[in-house]
């Protein structure tokens, strides 16, 4: 008699979502064989892949909640009020998706206006250079690691000063162009300064998230924030999307296509992570 095989769909999900649990994907296969059904090899998969991955998704649901409440808080110096018009226009423009990436915090300049996304680019220059540096030494007798966890650390905080002061220098003369729209109220070094370090510790903050989780194994940090902030971000461009003012095709190409990378980036960066470096 013939042995009939498991539907290879079904076999791929659990070793996913079994994480290394050999004796359960080995019970299971090993029912199926004594003649268990298709449907009850699927619904144990299926309870399988919620129980494993519930923490993930409790997880995504708390960082979304962060970002929701992280909204409601402006960079001290600039009239909330304004900044959440200024905020709902964007939503209906070409400045949506972008919109999205940040978690909706971008333009209304939020404590967490910057995201996640310093730290992202700077994983991907310090592992381009990482990869490079191998590059350089394979043939040195005593080979040097980049310290890669504390280089991109560095390199993230560098960035998020820089796009910090940016984005405080765009909002002082968004606001002088405008006349009487007064975005900020005393433009100058203060409102530069204070904005430098909401925006860095919003984004530290993030970016301490994302290393703890994968530090506990929870799953993939990095982009784990990146994918709650995408879903908190999009519940400010249902309207705009219903209304045909953005492309949903455009919007989704968008968005996909940032997912996939932060997901290859995240996964490479994830594997330099020790618990060592992040005690």
């Amino acid at each position: 008699m013939t042995e009939t095989r498991p539907p290879a769909l079904a076999t791929w999900l659990l070793k996913h979502a079994a994480r290394g649990d050999d004796a359960l994907v080995g019970d299971l296969l090993e029912e199926h064989r004594r003649r268990r059904s298709v449907v009850w090899y699927w619904r144990q998969v299926l309870t399988a892949v919620v129980v494993n991955r519930s923490s993930e998704g409790l997880v995504v649901l708390g960082i979304v909640a962060l970002f929701l409440v992280g909204s409601r808080f402006s960079v001290p110096g600039a009239h909330a009020d304004i900044l959440r018009l200024l905020a709902s226009r964007a939503a209906d423009t070409y400045l949506g998706p972008l919109h999205i990436l940040t978690g909706g915090q971008l333009s209304g300049v939020t404590i967490f206006a910057l995201g996640i996304m310093p730290y992202v680019s700077a994983a991907l220059m310090v592992q381009a250079c990482a990869l490079i540096w191998r590059f350089l030494n394979r043939n040195a007798k005593k080979r040097r690691d980049m310290p890669v966890v504390a280089v991109t650390w560095c390199v993230a905080i560098l960035l998020c000063a820089v796009q910090a002061i940016g984005l405080a220098l765009f909002l002082e003369r968004t606001s002088a162009i405008n006349g009487g729209l007064g975005i900020v109220a005393n433009p100058g070094w203060m409102f530069r300064i204070t904005t430098l370090l909401t925006l860095m510790a919003g984004t530290t903050s993030l970016m301490l998230i994302s290393d703890q989780i994968s530090r506990r194994q929870i799953g993939n940090g990095m982009f784990l924030v990146f994918v709650a902030g995408i879903a908190a971000g999009l519940s400010g461009t249902f309207k705009p999307l219903l209304t045909g003012q953005l492309d949903p095709l455009a919007v989704l190409t968008y968005t996909a296509m940032h997912v996939a990378i932060v997901g290859i980036v995240s996964h490479g960066y994830r594997r330099a992570i020790a618990p060592a470096q992040l005690a």
